[in-house]
Order: structure tokens, then C-alpha cells, then sequence
């Protein structure tokens, strides 16, 4: 049971997807692969210096460099050199399992939470662990003068589209299969409350592989 304490949190999170990486230019599908930044997604790093000087309480990034990077670039071009930037993988992408750095047309992603590629991770295991991120971020903001917690969060795609759906209580995964984001793209969500969407809660109902997914 929650603490009043915890009840009276509230998590601001500015959530953002990496700059373009390596395997992103050449179209492929990226998961848990680790590839650099190219020029452009070093540009669009450099792009939310604005966006990262605005004040937060932590920085966090999911450990994949390519979020690293990004953090790290905006961070100093906002003047924020000594800012500590925190890695905690459970926001890191899907896995896409044997798929990984093939095109995105190997993998068509049906509207089943259970469906996952061929060794790689179901919307439903990458949204119980970002669940789980999320809540330890609410149970640290009871701690916290105010009750508030102020968090920027350098992640990716597909962590993006769990994100929206928790904060919005979505029912089903289909509406957040078109609700990815660009690369440098920021989403600003606040969680008065961490609940289980319904998309997660559902019955787990094995299916067959089954739109393309990002990283």
C-alpha cells in the first residue's frame, strides 16, 4: 500500500529519444545493438541543449551509448558539464532478438503485447520493466521537498510509446504503434500516479509474429 507520501508524488518527466545513430541511418532495425551517433544525431544533440538547461532534479540515460551521447552533448552545450547523468538499463529498447541490425521489414508488429521477434523481447516485458523504472522514480519523489520530482531522460522509441501509454492509461497497444517518436524528439509527461495500463494488464494470449519498430 502507498504511503501518503508516495500518493502525493508527482513525477514530471521530459523524456527524450536519442540522436540519430549509425543503424538508423541505413534504416535497420537497432533494439538493444550499441551503435555510435552519426554527425546529424550529434547536431540534433546539440539541438536540446535548451531543453536540458531547463532544470532537473536527475539526468538519466539508459546505458546504450547512442543515449549516453545525446545526454552528454546536450548537457555541455547547455553549460551543464559537471551535471551527473545517471544509467539505469531498464530503460533501455526492446530487444529484438535475432532481428537486430536486419531491415524493418523482417518484423511487423501486431497488435498483441505478447508478440515479440524470434529471441527478442515482447511490448508487454518492455513495459513491466519501464513500469518498474517509473515507480522507483515516483517512490524517490516522495522523498523530495515538495513532493516533486523534475526528470529528463534520454531513452528510445519504443520506451517512448510505453511512456505514453502508462501516463494515458492505454487499453490496447495498437494506438501507440503509431505513436513513436523522431530521433531528438521530446515527449513531457507527468505521473501523479503509476498504475498498470490496461495494454499490460491484459491476458497473456500467445500469437504468431506479426509496423515496423524503430529504436
Amino acid at each position: 500500500m502507498e504511503t501518503d507520501a508516495v500518493a502525493a508524488a508527482t513525477v514530471h518527466l521530459v523524456a527524450v529519444r536519442h540522436g540519430q545513430s549509425t543503424l538508423n541511418a541505413g534504416g535497420r532495425l537497432t533494439g538493444q545493438l550499441d551503435p555510435p551517433l552519426t554527425r546529424l544525431g550529434r547536431d540534433q544533440a546539440a539541438l536540446l541543449s535548451d531543453l536540458a538547461g531547463a532544470g532537473y532534479d536527475c539526468y538519466l540515460h539508459s546505458g546504450a551509448q547512442r543515449t549516453r551521447d545525446t545526454l552528454t552533448i546536450a548537457c555541455r552545450v547547455a553549460g551543464l558539464e559537471g551535471v551527473t547523468l545517471t544509467e539505469d538499463v531498464r530503460w533501455r529498447e526492446r530487444s529484438y532478438g535475432a532481428l537486430a541490425g536486419g531491415p524493418p521489414g523482417t518484423w511487423e508488429q501486431p497488435d498483441d503485447v505478447d508478440a515479440a521477434p524470434p529471441g527478442g523481447e515482447s511490448y508487454r516485458q518492455l513495459g513491466l520493466r519501464v513500469l518498474d523504472a517509473l515507480s522507483d522514480l515516483r517512490e524517490r519523489t516522495a522523498a523530495t521537498p515538495g513532493g516533486e520530482l523534475r526528470v529528463l531522460l534520454c531513452a528510445h522509441s519504443g520506451v517512448l510509446r510505453v511512456l505514453r501509454g502508462i501516463a494515458g492509461g492505454a487499453e490496447t497497444l495498437a494506438p501507440l504503434l503509431s505513436a513513436g517518436a523522431g530521433n531528438g524528439e521530446a515527449l513531457t509527461l507527468r505521473y501523479e500516479r503509476v498504475a498498470m495500463p490496461g495494454f499490460l494488464g491484459a491476458p497473456f494470449r500467445p500469437t504468431e509474429p506479426g509496423a515496423p519498430a524503430a529504436s
